[in-house]
């Protein structure tokens, strides 16, 4: 469950207490096409903050602009699969995450290429 004070009418700000499930419940916040704009950059915003470099906008509506990899272009990852690809690329840990696998990042994504 999100938290009740993330308030999308305030400016977002780093977590430093995020847990998996909340990352991932705000990625499925962001991801649903009925949510508003307002509340999908607030979360987006939080998530970036919180995970600097996750860029996971990209990584929702262009999977192969994020991958780097054209193949990847009409893939459907889930909340949860986002999640996993934002922690592996960040190389951050959420209280929670402990009990997923990290995805390893494709070659293309990697950092230096």
């Amino acid at each position: 469950m999100i938290r009740p004070e993330f308030d999308p009418k305030s400016a977002p700000r780093a977590i430093i207490d995020l847990k998996y499930d909340e990352l991932v419940e705000m990625i499925d916040v962001i991801s649903d096409p009925d949510t508003d704009e307002e509340t999908g950059s607030y979360y987006e915003g939080i998530i970036e903050l919180t995970l600097p470099g996750a860029n996971v906008a990209d990584l929702i509506l262009w999977p192969h602009d994020w991958f780097q990899d054209e193949t990847m272009a009409d893939v459907d990852l889930s909340p949860e699969e986002i999640a996993s690809y934002v922690l592996a690329w960040t190389e951050k840990k959420l209280r929670g995450s402990e009990k997923i696998k990290l995805p390893k990042i494709p070659k293309s994504k990697r950092k230096g290429n």
